[in-house]
């Protein structure tokens, strides 16, 4: 644990300590007023409490420039390629601003906007801008290991399971019919299920290796209150991906709906997922936004309706629910 994050696990939220340290931070990384706030001028809701980190929105009733403070709770190797990652695609304009990094956490940008809700992952308009967003991520070239990270993660997950002396795994289909499933899961028949997918996919899309990997999170897509441009902001685990990986688990994301009261807390809407009638709405809106197709139009539609629609959904639930 770091330094920063017993420091709040410690103190409450309004005490005198946290907000000494947050004006610290703020004179630090980002100066003029911030070295004349007071204590009592300081206000810090928390935004967000996840398994990986804790993000505070921290002002004051003066003018000093507002920020977010993320707080990792990750492994030091995960921390630093997110932290390079956020740094990229600050400096290109495709996320909130850096203002600095310190053990344990950093400073953001905080972007006056608005979210959205479950209801419009579902919307054709919400669709498409997704669709048309995905493009400049994809693009890029990023200095980072370009060997496909999503089954390296998934091994990881299943070992770290594996070494909690982790068992078969009772399948309970609590709110969806599907029926077609074994009765319990093992370790070793998901060890073999990552194998075959990986196989499949590096002879099939290996040529298709893009920068992607995005959180579609309902609370990680924005839409920015002076432009109404649409800003997608978490890239923790951003790396290089199928194309199609990332177009599936849009897919995967809009048919679920989260805190839900009654057990397991999410529902699955499975014409969303079958044969959601958003995949063509997503493939072509992508396609529209793409400026490097080098290929016919319609076959590459093709492409990217069929590794959407048949095979990156087969892996994407997997993937997550590791």
């Amino acid at each position: 644990m770091s330094e920063i994050e017993r420091l709040f696990k410690q103190n409450a939220i309004n005490s005198d300590v946290i907000k000494k340290k947050l004006i610290e931070l703020g004179e630090s990384f980002l100066g003029g007023e911030w070295k004349n706030v007071t204590l009592d001028q300081v206000h810090v809701p928390r935004l967000l409490s996840g398994q990986s980190n804790y993000l505070y929105h921290v002002t004051s009733s003066t003018s000093a420039t507002p920020y977010l403070l993320r707080i990792h709770r990750q492994e030091r190797s995960q921390v630093f390629t997110d932290t390079v990652l956020f740094a990229i695609l600050s400096e290109r304009g495709l996320g909130p601003k850096l203002y600095g990094f310190f053990e344990g956490g950093r400073l953001e940008e905080y972007l006056p906007s608005e979210g959205f809700t479950e209801d419009d992952y579902w919307k054709p308009e919400f669709v498409q801008r997704i669709g048309a967003a995905l493009p400049a991520f994809h693009a890029m070239d990023i200095s980072v290991s370009k060997n496909v990270r999503c089954t390296k993660l998934m091994r990881y997950w299943l070992n770290g399971y594996k070494e909690l002396e982790g068992g078969d795994y009772e399948i309970l289909p609590t709110t969806v019919t599907y029926s077609d499933h074994p009765k319990t899961i093992s370790v070793q028949k998901l060890s073999e299920e990552i194998d075959t997918f990986e196989k499949w996919a590096r002879e099939v899309f290996e040529h298709t290796l893009v920068f992607g990997q995005i959180d579609f999170g309902v609370s990680n897509v924005l839409e920015l209150n002076s432009t109404k441009e649409m800003v997608l902001i978490d890239c923790a685990f951003s790396s290089y991906n199928w194309r199609g990986f990332d177009l599936a688990m849009f897919v995967s994301e809009s048919a679920i709906t989260f805190n839900v009261p009654f057990p397991p807390g999410i529902k699955i809407s499975e014409d969303l997922t079958d044969n959601s009638p958003n995949i063509r709405i997503l493939c072509e809106a992508y396609l529209d936004a793409d400026n490097t197709v080098q290929i016919e139009t319609s076959k590459y539609l093709m492409i990217l309706f069929f590794s959407s629609k048949i095979i990156f959904p087969l892996i994407d639930p997997l993937n997550w629910s590791l």
